[in-house]
């Protein structure tokens, strides 16, 4: 449940928010910004009106929202914040974007796909961004330093590699990640958990350092449900970001409001590191 995050004093200048919602297949992020800087989030299992309605309530300064969804936006939502007087988005690829998309078929990238690859540029300005988003499929995305995004790789999650041994197969049990990881595995479990945490490992780290072959300046952000567990045992240096896609989510809102205004392109030397 959010605190009231802005508080209105007389004579100063009341500052306006955004909401940003990043709905997952698995989980619903919540994020409020003023300007660039998050102030609050949160995390739910499935959409509900009363936490809307309480965040808003909460929160009278929000007028802004950026919702990006693989499920089913619920209609309540949409007349919450036409009832509200809200301005509402969608994330799309035809929104206006502070990086340039070059990938084949723009209409099949995924929504955090590109709003990771905006929050990885607002956070390294003018310089090449490797994003690794570490969730069901692992995704390996690419921003170039002139803002350019020509497209990306997507492998199977960690999580994903230890279900398909198990249901794939006749005799090979479920393991779980945790537990000891062996360069060699002496039984089954551990030849399943070196095998599949071992092959991630060297398959991030080998795409790292590929990339910094060609661009020595490459910085590399880690996201992603798996980020936390992936970043202790990656050898390369890199940057976890939990908040990644909402970061990105709230410079596209942001990217779109100064172009209708005619203000041109974000400023990311405002964005922290």
């Amino acid at each position: 449940i959010p605190p009231v995050v802005m508080r209105r004093q007389k004579n100063h200048k009341i500052t306006l928010m955004n909401l940003i919602i990043d709905a997952g297949n698995t989980r619903i992020k919540f994020a409020l910004f003023d300007s660039s800087q998050m102030i609050w989030h949160d995390t739910v299992s499935d959409w509900s009106e009363e936490k809307i309605n309480h965040i808003l309530d909460q929160n009278p300064d929000i007028n802004k929202v950026i919702i990006s969804t693989a499920r089913e936006i619920p209609k309540w939502l949409t007349l919450v914040f036409t009832h509200r007087r809200i301005s509402f988005t969608e994330m799309s690829v035809q929104l206006p974007m502070p990086v340039t998309i070059g990938y084949k078929t723009p209409e099949t990238l995924g929504k955090d796909r590109i709003a990771a690859v905006v929050g990885g540029r607002m956070l390294f300005p003018g310089k090449p961004v490797l994003v690794i988003d570490a969730g069901t499929a692992i995704t390996y995305d690419l921003v170039l330093a002139d803002g350019f995004y020509p497209g990306g790789n997507i492998s199977p999650g960690m999580r994903m590699r230890f279900t398909a041994l198990h249901e794939q197969t006749f005799s090979l049990p479920a393991v779980e990640p945790s537990g000891e990881v062996p360069l060699i595995g002496r039984d089954t479990p551990e030849a399943i958990r070196a095998g599949v945490i071992n092959g991630l490992i060297y398959e991030i780290d080998n795409s790292i350092n590929s990339l910094r072959n060609k661009y020595n300046e490459l910085e590399v952000i880690l996201t992603g449900g798996d980020a936390g567990f992936l970043s202790e045992l990656v050898k390369n240096t890199i940057f976890v970001s939990d908040n990644l896609v909402l970061m990105g989510l709230n410079s596209i809102l942001m990217f779109e409001n100064q172009e209708i205004s005619g203000s041109g392109a974000v400023d990311e030397s405002s964005n922290e590191k």
